[in-house]
């Protein structure tokens, strides 16, 4: 399921890092008023072996900024929409929930008034392959030790050859730790419109991330497509990577 949030700065601005994502996760993580819940995703979620995944993801801000290069900040004017999905129906629910019942939030210390909120699941006809835009940018990676014992992270470039076999490794990973079951069918993606323009370098609790936004294709059943629709594709979506929309 997705939910849209369209606030307002009520001091008529909202400024923000310039890498946010940190901020907006601290935020839907208090806005969630199940307790429990809050603290199952945040210290346990759905684990596959080592790994543990939070099946949630959120987009960028969108609407009217203006960046401020200088001070590494950027600041929102007028209405500002967000995104957030989850395979976790609780979780959307319990956000909407308290976007509607509250409306008046601290967004980084300045006060915001959510004006709309919008849930829905996705709902389309299938297909053989689907184009998918990012609404956030999109990070798959390795993480290896060096001739020294140094841990090093390469992070793939969509035009890597194995770009596509990290994407369906990472969701195996993440349908195995949700459904207890692999997948039986396989999941394909290739870059459609990505330039270097669409390449992000972006920090998450100072830890650097490549990533990419653009348009692909994805060759999938709709069913995965649907998962993949709610949790994310590639990997640290609960940092707010890997969101994407359909392009019908």
């Amino acid at each position: 399921m997705r939910l849209t949030i369209r606030f307002r700065p009520k001091d008529g601005t909202l400024i923000l890092p310039i890498n946010y994502e940190e901020v907006l996760q601290g935020f839907l993580y208090r806005s969630i008023q199940d307790f429990d819940l809050a603290d199952f995703l945040h210290n346990v979620g759905y684990t596959k072996e080592k790994r543990r995944f939070k099946l949630f993801t959120f987009s960028r801000l969108y609407g009217t900024y203006r960046i401020h290069r200088h001070e590494k900040k950027i600041e929102f004017f007028d209405q500002v929409t967000w995104h957030v999905s989850s395979v976790v129906e609780s979780l959307i629910v319990d956000l909407g929930r308290n976007y509607v019942l509250k409306e008046h939030f601290n967004l980084n210390g300045q006060p915001i008034h959510i004006e709309e909120t919008v849930v829905k699941a996705l709902d389309i006809t299938e297909k053989h392959a689907y184009q998918i835009r990012m609404l956030s940018p999109l990070t798959v990676y390795s993480t290896y030790e060096n001739r020294y014992g140094d841990k090093r992270t390469h992070f793939f470039s969509p035009l890597d050859l194995v770009f596509s076999d990290m994407i369906e490794k990472n969701f195996c990973n993440k349908f195995q730790a949700y459904f207890q079951a692999q997948p039986t069918e396989r999941v394909k993606i290739k870059p459609i419109k990505v330039t270097e323009k669409d390449k992000v370098i972006t920090a998450f609790k100072d830890f650097r991330i490549n990533a990419w936004n653009g348009t692909y294709e994805i060759q999938a059943p709709l069913a995965y497509l649907k998962f993949m629709y709610d949790v994310g594709v590639g990997s640290k979506n609960s940092q707010g990577f890997g969101m994407f929309e359909i392009i019908e």
